[in-house]
């Protein structure tokens, strides 16, 4: 139960007027608002700044639009061309020959016990998308037979408890026609940053 407070004597001969309380309960209520608002906002800006974090793209040159910056692939059988593309104005094109699949790799850096999303889009017969090096048993990959047009492959997987770095890749099949590649992705909590890999 409230307690109503006395107010405080004054001198004689002071006649101004006491001050009304509503006034007084209406800036400490604006106060404690503003206080919350703030609060509230940098708990939204911590949020968004973690989640762009873990959602982080970690292939470098993912379009092939740097040239085969980034990527090492086998000499004489890789190329950079500017059509079919799925996207921007270049895509990789690869031949594989009968002792060869043509296989372009890169290494990237990334967390231990941690999720990650490999894709690429491929077009061409019996083209390979996958991962080494994750610390765990297998080494996760998938294919498609025949893409006569741009198809996306999606490979999942989870790095061991000692991992930082992996290598994904793409390839061929021996003696089967070129294929081509184009906006590889890596979706997943990034480590620290890579040695380029270097291009023969």
């Amino acid at each position: 139960m409230f307690r109503r407070r006395s107010r405080t004597p004054r001198p004689p001969g002071d006649l101004r007027p006491y001050p009304r309380r509503p006034a007084v309960l209406r800036r400490v209520l604006a106060g404690v608002s503003a206080a919350a608002v703030i609060a509230a906002g940098l708990a939204v800006a911590g949020s968004v700044t973690a989640g762009a974090a873990v959602t982080a793209d970690l292939v470098a040159n993912p379009g092939f639009e740097n040239g085969l910056s980034d990527w090492s692939c086998p000499g004489g059988v890789a190329a950079v061309v500017a059509g079919p593309v799925r996207s921007g104005a270049a895509a990789l094109k690869a031949v594989p020959t009968g002792q060869d699949t043509a296989q372009c790799t890169q290494t990237i850096s990334v967390q231990p016990n941690s999720q990650y999303s490999l894709s690429a889009y491929v077009q061409g017969s019996y083209v390979y998308l996958g991962v080494t090096g994750t610390g765990l048993t297998g080494s996760p990959s998938t294919w498609t037979p025949n893409s006569p047009s741009y198809g996306r492959l999606d490979v999942a997987f989870t790095t061991g408890p000692s991992t930082t770095s992996v290598t994904v890749y793409l390839h061929g099949w021996y003696g089967q026609p070129a294929y081509y590649a184009d906006d590889v992705s890596l979706s997943g909590p990034g480590g620290p940053t890579p040695t380029p890999t270097a291009t023969p």
